[in-house]
């Protein structure tokens, strides 16, 4: 064989050598292990309201805004007009770097077609917190709720359409969603 066929050769093996030997580069590795443990969670609970409480000045049924009796399916509201009921609550937050706010889902009303009453009512809910005007909750505790819901015809309600109707109001839920307040 001539040198030329020698070199080339040897180059071939070589280069099979390496190949072969690519993916078998070990470094040397170490492990330690972190301890886990126990991971409690904590808690976001509303008690259901409690309204129209006799021995309870704070609470009380379905009210026109002056204070005198709304009966349900009986009276009826005019342009102007507010509702409001009141109910009594109590709020339990635990947990670290926890808060809650409050709120009032959208409720159904409805009425029959062709009127539009169920479009021009507005709802609402307003809250005081351990007496105070309501902000967002920043601190886990056990806290009483105050809540007042209110449904309102504005006084701007001009259209025939909402005289001399029925509307029926769905339960108003209101909430306490779960904040995450870093501290």
């Amino acid at each position: 064989m001539n040198k030329a066929t020698k070199g080339a050769l040897a180059a071939v093996a070589g280069g099979s050598l390496l190949l072969g030997g690519a993916g078998t580069l070990a470094y040397w590795t170490g492990t330690a292990d972190v301890d886990g443990g126990s991971i409690n969670s904590g808690k976001l609970t509303l008690s259901a309201p409690v309204c129209n409480v006799v021995t309870d000045a704070e609470t009380h049924n379905w009210q026109y805004d002056g204070g005198s009796a709304f009966t349900i399916g009986t009276s009826k509201v005019v342009p102007g007009d507010t509702i409001n009921k009141v109910c009594k609550m109590t709020l339990v937050i635990e947990g670290d770097h926890v808060g809650a706010t409050l709120g009032l889902e959208t409720p159904t009303i409805t009425t029959d077609a062709g009127h539009t009453l169920d479009t021009e009512l507005t709802k609402t809910a307003t809250f005081t917190v351990a007496g105070a005007a309501y902000a967002p909750i920043t601190a886990p505790g056990t806290y009483d709720v105050l809540a007042t819901v209110s449904v309102s015809l504005p006084s701007s309600v001009t259209s025939t359409t909402t005289q001399d109707v029925a509307a029926v109001l769905e339960a108003m839920t209101l909430t306490a969603t779960q904040t995450h307040d870093a501290a």
